[in-house]
């Protein structure tokens, strides 16, 4: 597993995403993990179209905008948010993710996946909740 922090290292597999999906629209940081890129791409070949609605944020921008505080998922770069358009695509998205993540939130508006385990200060994986 590498962390993508420049635009330079982005992989040509991952040909349905840009840099710029996964920054944080706080700082415009790019911190993601190749192997949350591989699932995204993955899903994307499988599924169609994926809208990424939130990925990498920075403590200050976390703590303003999650529960989590400075230090939630987004901040280790091994979470990203995908919007979701209806019921039918919520479930496929579930179906699809449940097996394959360590952390899975569902909302009305997008599902959270995440790759979190122990190692990275996560003792509550795997785990599954709503909003």
């Amino acid at each position: 597993m590498t962390m993508i922090r420049e635009p330079e290292t982005w992989h040509e597999d991952w040909c349905n995403f840009t840099p710029d999906e996964f920054r944080c629209s706080c700082c415009n940081r790019l911190e993601i993990s190749s192997d949350i890129m591989d699932l995204l791409q993955k899903a994307r070949n499988e599924l169609g179209p994926l809208t990424i609605t939130s990925a990498y944020r920075c403590p200050d921008h976390n703590s303003k905008v999650s529960s989590t505080g400075p230090s939630g998922p987004h901040t280790t770069g091994h979470a990203v948010d995908i919007h979701v358009s209806n019921s039918q695509h919520r479930k496929q998205l579930i179906d699809y993710f449940a097996t394959k993540v360590t952390g899975l939130g569902i909302a009305k508006t997008f599902i959270h996946i995440d790759l979190l385990t122990y190692e990275h200060g996560f003792e509550m994986r795997p785990n599954a909740w709503k909003y």
